[in-house]
């Protein structure tokens, strides 16, 4: 029997995960308790908290507040969009699109997106909320839309990679991607380097576009899967991309991570593991969240591992962040933990909420961290190194 979006990105039956064995049989992985942690050298503040809406409905939705300079913009899974103050938490303004979403929140010149399942991109106002478009897509979106300066860049359910006029949300251009018959839920956000445009596809592969016509410009696969059975074979690039000044990064699922030219498609390097969260990028290195929560530092130059922290494995980790020189993570039972990027080990830990999770990856804007639960909680926090 063949699933089509799969939405195995969960994988949790109660507080375990599922990882693939040698007689393909599920094998649980139990979640580790809490690390012991000694003196923290990292002081947690929580600036404000609050909630939008009921939560994911037992949906995996990958939700995550999206910022401006001053404002934080929030949705729920039934549809409701906010915007609050950033520096205080006090809601703005609320607008209710009732429509099921299937990807949360964008913003930037001046417009808020939301995706819907029944496949349209619906466009507000950032200073007051008001509707400015809605886009009728063929298939719903699947990741964050990408804003630039003229277009926004949405890639949807069936493949297909669109670009739309900012201020009218008319179709410029689309191209098609091959999707297999099982993936994961879900889609890498589109990535914009210099004129060209990348996005991830469900078969584990990058493909390049030229940004204003849509021209292809190369294909390349991230890192084949090698598994004997179809789940083992899941190859999907769903997590953010990563890049500096010349070179990009992805992960895909059962794959790996690779370094690649954004000018050619060509392979710097390549590293093996399996994951489908994003990467993120600081002091020298690229920081992933593998599928069973091992958080592991490789070397942008070399390719070669720099270190592995374990202590969290099965804990369901978020996508990570690097702010500061310290990577931080969140897990499935309301713990934000935050550890030394040059080494993995623990700096300090915050508890938000003891019945509730996370699942979407946090949000960083200059010293400010933002975080959506699985419940609908949204939570702003800083960091200040100990004295």
């Amino acid at each position: 029997m063949r699933f089509k979006h799969l939405a195995l990105l969960a994988m949790g039956v109660g507080a375990l995960l599922l990882a693939a064995c040698s007689s393909d049989k599920p094998k649980e992985i139990k979640p580790n308790p809490l690390p012991k942690m000694g003196k923290s050298s990292v002081t947690i503040h929580k600036i404000w908290s609050f909630r939008i809406g009921d939560g994911n409905h037992g949906r995996f939705l990958l939700l995550r507040p999206a910022v401006s300079a001053s404002q934080i913009f929030v949705a729920s899974s039934n549809g409701t969009l906010e915007a609050h103050d950033r520096g205080t938490g006090h809601r703005q303004w609320r607008v209710h699109s009732h429509a099921l979403l299937s990807v949360g929140v964008e913003s930037a010149y001046g417009v808020v997106l939301i995706g819907t399942m029944d496949g349209r991109l619906l466009a507000y106002a950032s200073k007051d909320g008001h509707a400015l478009w809605t886009a009728s897509l063929a298939s719903a979106p699947m990741a964050e839309p990408l804003v630039a300066a003229e277009t926004i860049y949405v890639s949807c359910n069936d493949g297909r990679l669109y670009a739309l006029d900012r201020l009218t949300g008319k179709i410029r251009w689309s191209v098609d991607s091959s999707v297999p018959s099982l993936s994961l839920h879900g889609m890498a956000k589109p990535l914009l380097v210099d004129g060209t445009l990348v996005m991830g596809t469900g078969d584990g592969r990058l493909l390049a576009f030229n940004a204003k016509s849509g021209d292809p410009l190369w294909d390349t696969h991230v890192i084949d899967s090698q598994g004997r059975t179809e789940l083992e074979r899941m190859n999907d690039v769903d997590g953010d991309l990563g890049a500096d000044a010349d070179t990009l990064y992805a992960v895909s699922y059962h794959g790996g991570l690779a370094a690649i030219d954004p000018d050619n498609g060509r392979h710097r390097w390549d590293y093996r593991l399996s994951s489908w969260q994003g990467v993120a990028l600081g002091i020298g290195n690229v920081f992933v969240v593998e599928e069973d929560s091992v958080i592991e530092a490789v070397d942008v130059s070399t390719g070669k591992s720099v270190w592995k922290q374990s202590d969290l494995r099965g804990r369901r980790l978020t996508a990570p962040i690097q702010i500061n020189g310290m990577l931080l993570v969140a897990d499935f039972q309301g713990w934000v933990h935050v550890a030394s990027a040059l080494d993995g080990h623990w700096v300090g830990r915050y508890h938000f909420y003891r019945t509730d999770g996370f699942q979407s990856p946090p949000v960083v804007d200059g010293s400010d961290i933002y975080l959506q639960s699985e419940a609908g909680r949204v939570i702003g926090l800083t960091l200040q190194k100990s004295r």
